[in-house]
């Protein structure tokens, strides 16, 4: 998974200290990059939200889904039109080669495969028209139920088919392939029906099947065995799986409710293993979380709640330290995350910008000192 470097380490001598400060820029300028990358990140799965958002309301006005595949009058022209002047191209290769009485001249030849040639055409624009009114009726449908990922990977896809839905079409090529100008709808550049790739969905089965590993855990009472564990990372790993879609949707659509991946960049190399590394750690957690505690005439527990909920706590935090992963300690509202072999740096969340940043005080912990950042009790 993906290692930051903590910046404050204090040189004993100059020369270690005039290192440290070199690798301090270069560690603020790497931050710099990616912090603007997420940024970046934001931005796109924003422009996929309005995206369905707009087509959303405009679901709203229609009233039954024949309203939303039926061709706009200006659609109608451009077809008629397209067709007219393939008519009088076929008519006038027709023509020609009704006036050569030999059949078997190249002359005669080249007009039948103009002729064939229009026909051609004549099929694949009606293919594209009626792929483009089903595509219509499947793109309305999905995002009334909610299907698409708002992950920025889909910003492109999503504004295009807001755009084939509410715009009509721009343009017919000779080959009868459908386009749509730059600047129609939400769209900054233009593209066509054929070269379009339909937006992916949510990784909602994935989250199913995440539950299904889960969900027996929370009432298991013994110890997880190596072979659990391993049967766990397995499982986890082939349903990620490599399907940069799947990764993206489940950085970016919160069908896992219980995770916080905002601070992760799904473009980033170690995304993948920084996903798997949490819904991991978070099946260990699980083990026998429902299980009722004894009553109390078999054994007398007198921790208070809040010691309860402190030794919880405490237990989140070792299962994090064996396993290295970033720990949220909700009550503070910070998180420490991994830093180089042996160390820990805290991090702060940051609700404007809706990411983790490392905190002013720029402070390395051990085990310890990540169970001291508790609240005391």
């Amino acid at each position: 998974m993906a290692k930051q470097r903590g910046t404050g380490v204090v040189a004993a001598a100059k020369s270690v200290s005039d290192i440290q400060g070199r690798f301090q820029d270069v560690g603020g300028q790497f931050m710099t990059g990616y912090n603007k990358s997420l940024e970046a990140k934001k931005a796109k799965e924003a422009e996929s939200e309005a995206a369905l958002a707009r087509v959303n309301k405009l679901m709203d006005g229609f009233t039954n889904d024949i309203d939303i595949i039926k061709f706009k009058p200006e659609d109608q022209a451009v077809v008629k039109n397209k067709i007219a002047e393939w008519r009088n191209e076929y008519a006038n290769a027709a023509n020609a080669a009704a006036k050569i009485k030999d059949k078997s001249s190249p002359e005669y030849q080249q007009y039948i495969d103009t002729m064939n040639g229009v026909q051609s055409k004549m099929v694949n624009l009606k293919n594209n028209i009626d792929g483009l009114a089903a595509f219509k009726g499947e793109y309305a449908d999905n995002v009334k139920a909610g299907a698409y990922s708002i992950a920025g990977q889909n910003a492109m896809s999503l504004a295009q088919g807001e755009t084939m839905v509410t715009s009509p079409i721009g343009s017919i090529t000779d080959d009868g392939d459908l386009q749509w100008n730059a600047g129609v709808g939400s769209v900054r550049e233009g593209f066509s029906f054929q070269d379009y790739s339909k937006p992916f969905a949510k990784a909602n089965s994935v989250a199913l099947e995440l539950d299904k590993i889960a969900t027996p855990l929370t009432t298991m009472k013994t110890p997880l065995t190596n072979f659990d564990k391993d049967y766990i990372n397995e499982r986890v790993n082939n349903l990620v799986g490599n399907d940069p879609n799947v990764l993206a949707s489940i950085i970016a659509d919160g069908e896992l409710k219980s995770f916080n991946f905002t601070d992760i960049d799904p473009d980033d190399p170690n995304a993948r293993d920084i996903v798997v590394d949490r819904l991991v750690q978070a099946m260990y957690d699980a083990r026998g979380s429902r299980v009722q505690q004894p009553s109390a005439g078999t054994i007398n527990d007198n921790r208070t709640s809040a010691q309860k909920d402190y030794d919880a706590a405490v237990q989140r935090i070792q299962n994090g330290f064996n396993a290295r992963v970033p720990i949220v300690i909700q009550k503070q509202n910070i998180r420490v995350s991994p830093s180089g072999k042996d160390s820990w740096i805290v991090e702060e969340w940051d609700p404007a910008e809706k990411i983790w940043v490392e905190s002013a005080q720029r402070e390395r912990k051990t085990l310890e000192g990540l169970i001291g950042l508790l609240p005391v009790i």
